[in-house]
């Protein structure tokens, strides 16, 4: 599974690399598809995932669980504040921060943790994927914009289309509004239900083009890298280090620590989280970097190279976690 998944994303990246040096994709058209990605796309997905995987219950049921997205985002950014102090440039800091921190924590790992615990284990991903939300929009956007010359404001940050799309889709979920029947396709929808689902179902189209936008971008970026010369620094290397090794044993000895002091979590969220925290470089990272002004270069390398490795580190830590119990 992991490998099949891994391959695909290979693919599609090497679509949009081959655009690129057929001249199909320039150095504009990939910015504005990368702004397009985050602010268009990437908070369409956001919406409609929350409205189609949550209900009341399941928050009041599982209210940890998205505390367990913002832990492993939280993880990364501890490592990556570590780690970057002695393996980056200054200049390069803010970013490399921001790609040790953003794992793969949607496109990836849900059909691996779909395949692995079936209902359960796409629950988890979705509902932490609102903790990790939260932290991307809020702390990482803020620490990878702090030395651009577009840093963005306060108000950006907390008015940004991602944010409002989490806080718009969960006040509808906690609100009690009918949203099952036009959100997950149960029954027949009347009158102003019918409108209201063409309207969703207008933004779930524009929601399923985020995955592939974002790695046409991420391949027209590496054929631009490539072109320059693109090998794997030593920041690079720091990079790989803290997203595939050292985020993950954080992550893992903050479970175990919990175990310890009395914590009785459910099973699934844990290994989902602890194996979440050890996915590669999250494929947005490219577009990210294009619209608040991180190293777009350095953040192509670490996609790539951490997409790869990841065939043989993610399997590995799946065979870990279950040797530890968790």
């Amino acid at each position: 599974m992991i490998l099949q998944v891994s391959v695909q994303m290979f693919l599609v990246i090497l679509v949009g690399w081959l655009a690129r040096k057929r001249g199909y994709l320039s150095e504009e058209s990939t910015a504005a598809l990368g702004r397009l990605v985050i602010d268009v796309t990437f908070p369409a997905l956001i919406f409609v995932q929350v409205l189609r995987t949550m209900s009341p219950a399941v928050l009041r049921a599982q209210w940890y669980v998205p505390l367990l997205g913002a832990a492993f985002i939280l993880a990364g950014q501890a490592v990556g504040s570590l780690l970057a102090q002695f393996s980056a440039p200054r200049a390069q800091r803010p970013t490399f921060i921001f790609v040790v921190a953003l794992t793969n924590w949607v496109f990836l790992p849900l059909p691996i943790c779909q395949a692995l615990f079936g209902e359960a284990g796409t629950q988890a991903v979705l509902l932490m994927n609102v903790g990790a939300q939260a932290l991307l929009w809020t702390l990482c956007v803020w620490r990878l914009g702090s030395h651009a010359e577009t840093r963005p404001s306060a108000r950006q940050l907390l008015l940004n289309p991602g944010l409002l799309a989490t806080a718009a889709a969960l006040t509808l979920v906690l609100s009690g509004a009918p949203v099952d029947a036009w959100a997950k396709g149960v029954g027949e929808p009347l009158g102003t239900e019918r409108a209201v689902k063409t309207v969703f179902d207008a933004l779930a189209m524009v929601a399923t083009l985020t995955v592939p936008l974002s790695m046409l971008v991420t391949g027209s970026q590496l054929a631009q890298a490539v072109a320059r010369g693109l090998r794997v620094t030593q920041t690079g290397l720091g990079v790989l280090l803290g997203r595939l090794a050292m985020t993950p044993a954080l992550m893992l000895a903050g479970v175990l620590l919990a175990r310890q002091l009395g914590a009785q979590p459910a099973a699934v969220p844990v290994h989902v989280a602890c194996l979440i925290a050890g996915m590669p470089v999250a494929v947005s990272c490219g577009a990210f970097c294009e619209r608040y002004g991180g190293d777009v270069a350095l953040a192509t390398q670490v996609i790539f190279t951490s997409t790869a490795l990841g065939l043989v580190t993610v399997p590995a830590l799946e065979v870990a976690l279950r040797m530890a119990g968790v």
